[in-house]
């Protein structure tokens, strides 16, 4: 009889190495996801000179403690304030399409939108959409969620991406607790155990967000929020066609009234056509496995009628040429493949998994 499998584990703490590189191994990890810096406020003066004492301090303390559950990554993350961030660039280069689950445990800290998180409350992040979060001290949980291992919580997730949910709703204290059961009860759990809990958290969370109503007020109800995905991804598969409200009302035999209202929260059907065009184009060009694709190409797979069009187009949108972005993008990857291989050694399980995800 096979003995049952231990879910894997991986512990990180910067105590365990040289002061010198503390902040350097920590930013390895947690640079899966973020770029890491201090908050404006604790920037060094101007014009320091270059051996000016580096802001994070040799004492820098950071630790991970991470379970790999097959299809996804769940674990408990500590350090000192600090900035994180996902630009536009970041999120394009990355093409990482995952969902971050957060508990604050202790400490917060407050998003780019003025959202003020403290001790208790959870907080969504979807890493296909930017992220700006100063952070105090902190604690956190944290389940990276593929997009696709749960479309039906993925697609309410989403919206509330960067949105505080509350520890003072007793309805997010009992989400919480899910949580928190889950982490507890993981070390003496086989991999399948784990695996079938998470997936049982993860339906308590959507029972508690359904029941809350916890949606942006641009979007009114679970079931607009369900076409709006279904028809996005349909319009992403079919850039390339004349799509307009009255095809899209045939294809899904909807009204075109109920397609308008639809998408009335993206400015309306031609504009969300117009920017996910556009959009679609900055992924082709920034993304070293379409380089074989010319601009003419991309520009016609984008529904774009001539290259030109699509150049004043994309300058409008983007501020810049598509050709600016190719030759930006493979500077960009060089400099993170050389990044990479430097910092290579200090690479600890949480990196590793969400890559394998």
């Amino acid at each position: 009889m096979t003995a049952p499998t231990p879910v894997p584990v991986s512990h990180f703490d910067t105590a365990d190495i040289d002061p010198r590189h503390r902040f350097d191994a920590w930013r390895d990890n947690i640079g899966i996801f973020f770029d890491v810096s201090m908050p404006d406020a604790a920037q060094p003066p101007p014009n320091f000179p270059e051996n000016f004492p580096p802001k994070f301090p040799e004492n820098f303390h950071a630790r991970i403690d991470v379970y790999d559950l097959g299809n996804a990554v769940f674990g408990v993350t500590a350090s000192q304030a600090q900035r994180f961030t996902r630009d536009r660039q970041r999120v394009i280069h990355d093409n990482m399409d995952h969902i971050l689950i957060q508990l604050f445990l202790k400490g917060g800290g407050v998003t780019s939108d003025n959202q003020h998180i403290v001790t208790g409350d959870m907080l969504i992040i979807d890493l296909d959409q930017p992220h700006d979060m100063i952070n105090t001290d902190f604690e956190n949980l944290t389940l990276v969620l593929p997009r696709e291992l749960r479309p039906d919580i993925s697609d309410i997730l989403a919206p509330l991406h960067g949105l505080k949910l509350s520890g003072d709703n007793p309805m997010i204290r009992f989400m919480a607790a899910g949580f928190l059961n889950l982490w507890d009860g993981i070390p003496a759990m086989t991999t399948d155990q784990a695996g079938s809990a998470m997936q049982s958290t993860l339906n308590l969370m959507q029972g508690c967000l359904q029941r809350e109503n916890m949606m942006p007020e641009a979007v009114d109800t679970s079931t607009s929020i369900a076409l709006a995905k279904v028809m996005s991804r349909y319009v992403d598969s079919n850039l390339s066609e004349n799509l307009t409200p009255t095809s899209l009302a045939q294809t899904f035999r909807m009204s075109r009234s109920q397609i308008y209202r639809i998408f009335a929260p993206h400015g309306g059907v031609a504009n969300y056509l117009w920017d996910r065009r556009l959009l679609r184009s900055l992924q082709l060009l920034s993304q070293h496995r379409y380089s074989h694709k010319n601009i003419s190409t991309i520009a016609f797979e984008c529904g774009f009628n001539s290259e030109s069009h699509f150049s004043r187009a994309f300058r409008a949108k983007f501020k810049i040429t598509p050709s600016q972005v190719r030759a930006d993008a493979l500077d960009a990857r060089n400099r993170y493949q050389a990044n990479d291989t430097a910092s290579s050694a200090y690479a600890a399980g949480l990196p590793n998994w969400v890559r394998r995800l």
